[in-house]
């Protein structure tokens, strides 16, 4: 009697179909069926070639493959049986091929998927995956290929040939047209050269954007040792003293952590001790609860937010201290859109190319490049629509796009499915688990569970601690969940472990007998996250995942290993280690890491333009601000006297220039109130990448600037329609209405540089707006124009744009000093009456150009003040 090797069921020796099932057997030569029962993963033996199947929703199953070919499909009469409609009839045959075998594709409809392009016949080495996508449901069918006996060699992994240097004076490097060509989007056209020199052979760098490094330190030139490793992009090239061994790392990088540790206020634990390695092209989520630990674990992993302790290697190298060579090939999707939303999405997509890619990158290549992500994502017919038309799934999909533009190789994502429908969600999945087939290495984070099978490893996390590192289909058993729901795993991972907890008396009690022996002076009872780890630990997972993958170091050139003894993670079934454990780190401190050096004046060129376009496209918006002007001009004439300013004695002389610097600061403040914190998320991520913060504010300052100087120059004309200006005052640098232009267009700009100010202190545009009322008040109360302030408060309006604006519109129009009529000797007259303290009006040239250089003082203390709050940021996120 033998079993089926689908459900386990007897059946008679020799049978070709199951009674039970109805599905075909296919034994090995010489071999029992092994046994499939429900939901079980039979192990065979490693020198055996077998196949395993993972369909969703299905528990894996391990066809042996023999030395006669065997044909998969859904109709009966295969061999082996698929039960997803989106798989033809009799989709592909497996043939063996020497040592291997070779998977034919037999017309079928949706193909086969390998490296996420589609074939025709692919033949298997070990762990190569073939899929079968569906591209309306987000479903996959699987085909993962085990035999031992056509491994790859590690020491393959990633080597590509060997250049020549002997009898080249000189040997340029660049992504085309040079005599090393390394074509990738992050090498610039001419990137490097290699001379020959006495003795040897120099680097030297030829003004690239994303730099070339040597032994991990970015470098303009230098004298090249034996064994030193040049990177450029994603490309190694390793100096012999007469050639370079050139490793090509795209779509083959490795992330390993060691006992990583994220410390908070007080040495707050939020990452506890975790030790995992992540092979290249493997999509891996990283799931738990809220404030579980998993986007902690992500900016560690991703360098972007480093641990206090422990090391990140990727291909060997030490991350942290190498970070600025690697980060050109990382891509990070934050949870919100990173695009901006009034813009077309290949105008978007444009100028995220031209901050991104390197300077030379010409337009065609950009096109080229734009054409190729859209494809990549599904969303080359949405190409020319505004990204606010866009359904949030396809939102989510073009700023993938945008990361996509420099090719990365590492790719970190923060909950991309959040606020998507189930439909949606799977969808994203889909794409991302073909971004991964297709060389990048994919971290996720989420709280959905729904499609993490479409993952090759999950992480689940708790507390900070990782109580599970592996496939997705082996967590269900390892925590005991039998109703196939990942979220069940949630509801045993938090609170209290008290002893009479139910999972204290069934499932966990000998990890809770652990834990005791080792903390048997602690009062408090342990948490649950504690034992699963204790759990975990003990596993054969953690063997197999975490364990053995760690000893199996990649075998490419190292430019720089970490400066501290690498931390060793755990044995299995060792007591895990307590994050107050003195765990060595890496060279690089802990924290944000710097953007790279890059040409401010480009930043600002390409910021710039792409200001302008994003304030025409907001049509609304922008008409409002522009008839702000005219509407307000036009109230101001129902209160202006035509010879208001022909006796500078009364008040009625100061109440023109008292509005019009209380208009001219609300011009600048309501221009730019809003400016930095309605594009938060997407400022964030690009300062991530390159970003500098003086050609940002410099590119908001121009535009705004040029906004304000329309409106100043309108409310001006307007004003001049009623008012006479021309009332015999010689002393004013430009006349008095030439005069009151430069002060109201000067006093616009300290309101857009408080504006900015604001914008760069709150979280969002609804806080800069309750703001704006408390930056404006004190431009009234302190411009002491009309109202009088005590002496010892009169100076604090020094520090207001306003009364600086008063002093320099008194002193062109001749103005008199305002005067309390409180405190007058006699009759309520100005040569009677005490001035307002502080003020004074001296009629002379030289005094209103020190009053309008003030204003601009003012104006960069703000735009100075606003780089600080934006650099302090980065250390704050």
């Amino acid at each position: 009697m033998t079993r089926c090797i689908h459900c386990g069921a007897a059946i008679q020796p020799n049978t070709k179909f199951c009674p039970s099932c109805g599905k075909a057997q296919q034994a090995a030569p010489n071999q029992a069926s092994p046994a499939f029962g429900s939901g079980a993963t039979t192990i065979l033996h490693s020198s055996m070639a077998f196949l395993e199947v993972q369909e969703t929703g299905q528990a894996p199953r391990q066809i042996p493959l023999a030395n006669q070919p065997i044909t998969f499909g859904r109709k009966p009469d295969n061999d082996i049986i698929a039960s997803s409609r989106f798989v033809s009839s009799h989709h592909a045959r497996i043939e063996p091929e020497g040592q291997r075998h070779v998977i034919i594709d037999l017309g079928s409809t949706n193909g086969l998927l390998f490296q996420s392009q589609r074939v025709p016949r692919h033949s298997f080495n070990d762990g190569d995956s073939v899929r079968i996508g569906d591209p309306v449901t987000g479903n996959f069918v699987t085909l993962t290929y085990r035999n031992q006996q056509v491994a790859t060699p590690p020491a393959e992994v990633g080597h590509v040939s060997r250049f020549d240097l002997s009898n080249k004076p000189a040997v340029t490097i660049g992504r085309e047209g040079s005599a090393l060509n390394l074509p990738n989007p992050q090498v610039s056209r001419n990137h490097a050269e290699i001379r020959a020199i006495q003795g040897g052979h120099e680097v030297r760098d030829l003004g690239s954007t994303n730099g070339t490094f040597v032994n991990g330190n970015r470098i303009n030139a230098t004298r090249l040792n034996r064994g030193d490793v040049i990177q450029v992009g994603p490309f190694k090239l390793v100096y012999d003293g007469m050639s370079l061994d050139q490793f090509d790392q795209r779509g083959a990088l490795r992330i390993d952590a060691h006992s990583l540790v994220r410390l908070v206020g007080g040495n707050r634990v939020i990452l506890n001790n975790v030790s995992l390695v992540i092979e290249p092209r493997e999509f891996i989520a990283l799931v738990g609860g809220s404030g579980a630990g998993k986007s902690t674990l992500m900016g560690a992993l991703s360098g972007y937010n480093r641990a206090n302790k422990g090391a990140v290697l990727v291909n060997g190298d030490d991350y942290y201290a190498n970070f600025d060579a690697y980060r050109a090939i990382l891509g990070y999707v934050p949870q919100d859109d990173i695009l901006h939303s009034s813009l077309p999405v290949d105008v978007a997509l444009r100028y995220t190319a031209k901050l991104r890619l390197p300077a030379d990158t010409a337009s065609s290549e950009i096109e080229t490049r734009i054409d190729r992500v859209l494809k990549d994502v599904e969303m080359s017919a949405h190409r020319g629509k505004q990204v606010n038309q866009l359904s949030g799934g396809q939102r989510k999909r073009v700023s993938i796009s945008s990361e996509l533009l420099a090719d990365p190789s590492l790719f970190f994502l923060d909950e991309p499915t959040s606020g998507l429908d189930p439909g949606l969600e799977k969808k994203m999945m889909y794409t991302l688990r073909q971004l991964a087939d297709s060389g990048r290495t994919i971290v996720l984070v989420t709280h959905a569970t729904a499609n993490i099978t479409q993952c090759d490893h999950v992480v689940f996390m708790a507390d900070g601690r990782m109580v599970w590192f592996g496939p997705p289909s082996e967590a269900l058993q390892f925590f005991n969940v039998t109703s196939g729901d990942f979220a069940d795993i949630y509801t045993k991972l938090e609170g209290d472990a008290d002893p009479n907890h139910p999972l204290i008396t069934t499932e966990l009690r000998q990890e809770f007998e652990t834990w005791r022996q080792h903390n048997n002076q602690v009062r408090q009872v342990p948490r649950l996250s504690e034992l699963w780890e204790i759990r975990f630990r003990n596993s054969e997972a953690y063997r197999k995942y975490i364990w053995e993958r760690l000893q199996r170091a990649p075998q490419v050139p190292v430019m720089t290993p970490p400066q501290a003894p690498i931390p060793q993670a755990a044995v299995p079934g060792a007591y895990p280690n307590q994050a107050s454990t003195s765990i060595p780190t890496s060279a690089a401190s802990a924290g944000r890491p710097k953007p790279p050096p890059v040409s401010a004046m480009r930043q600002f060129g390409i910021l710039t333009r792409r200001y302008l376009r994003l304030i025409a496209a907001d049509r609304r918006n922008l008409a409002i601000l522009l008839l702000q002007a005219p509407i307000i001009s036009l109230i101001l004439l129902l209160v202006a006297k035509a010879d208001a300013l022909h006796d500078p004695r009364y008040a009625d002389a100061r109440m023109i220039p008292f509005l019009l610097g209380a208009v001219a600061v609300w011009f600048g403040i309501l221009n730019s109130a809003r400016e930095i914190t309605k594009e938060g998320p997407i400022y964030r991520r690009e300062r991530l990448a390159n970003l500098k913060i003086v050609p940002y504010l410099a590119s908001k300052v121009v535009v705004l600037s040029g906004l304000c100087l329309i409106q100043s120059v309108i409310l001006m004309v307007i004003l001049n329609f009623k008012v006479d200006f021309d009332i015999g005052v010689t002393h004013a640098p430009f006349g008095v209405w030439g005069g009151f232009l430069i002060t109201t267009f000067l006093t616009s700009l300290t309101g857009l540089g408080v504006g900015l100010l604001i914008s760069a202190s709150v979280s969002s545009s609804d806080k800069a707006m309750s703001i704006i009322p408390f930056a404006l008040i004190p431009q009234i109360v302190f411009a002491l124009a009309l109202l009088p302030l005590p002496s010892a408060l009169a100076p604090l309006s020094f520090f207001v744009g306003s009364r600086w604006a008063m002093q320099a519109y008194g002193s062109i129009g001749g103005l008199t000093e305002p005067y309390d009529t409180g405190k007058c000797v006699g009759p309520p007259l100005p040569q009677n009456c005490e001035v307002f303290p502080t003020v004074n009006y001296s009629y002379n040239a030289g005094f209103i150009f020190l009053t309008w250089f003030i204003l601009i003082a003012y104006t960069l203390a703000c735009f100075a003040l606003t780089a600080w709050l934006l650099k302090r940021r980065d250390k704050e996120a």
